[in-house]
């Protein structure tokens, strides 16, 4: 799953969702675990698929507004659920 908002809660909240499944026992996705891992559209491994020219017009300006402590952060939150995941799911849980 690749990520586009800079949100903290959005991305928690939606990450786990995907991965987990529904948090809020409320969605389609209520106990439903999907496992897939979890990425941000300006992680290096992603947007280095992303041809320049269309990176340039359709995501640079985010990148710009984010700044880059912000986008260290959500790059570690994504890292750090990807992790989680990788542990979990070794310990069978």
């Amino acid at each position: 799953m690749v990520w586009g908002v800079t949100n903290e809660q959005y991305l928690e909240v939606g990450s786990r969702t995907v991965m987990e499944g529904d948090p809020s026992w409320s969605g389609p996705l209520a106990g439903e675990a999907l496992r897939l891992k979890v990425f941000h559209v300006l992680e290096p491994e992603i947007k280095n698929h992303i041809p320049p020219d269309v990176y340039e017009e359709e995501l640079m300006l985010l990148e710009l507004a984010v700044g880059d402590e912000k986008i260290g952060k959500t790059i570690a939150t994504m890292e750090g659920f990807r992790i989680a995941e990788t542990i979990r799911l070794k310990s069978g849980s």
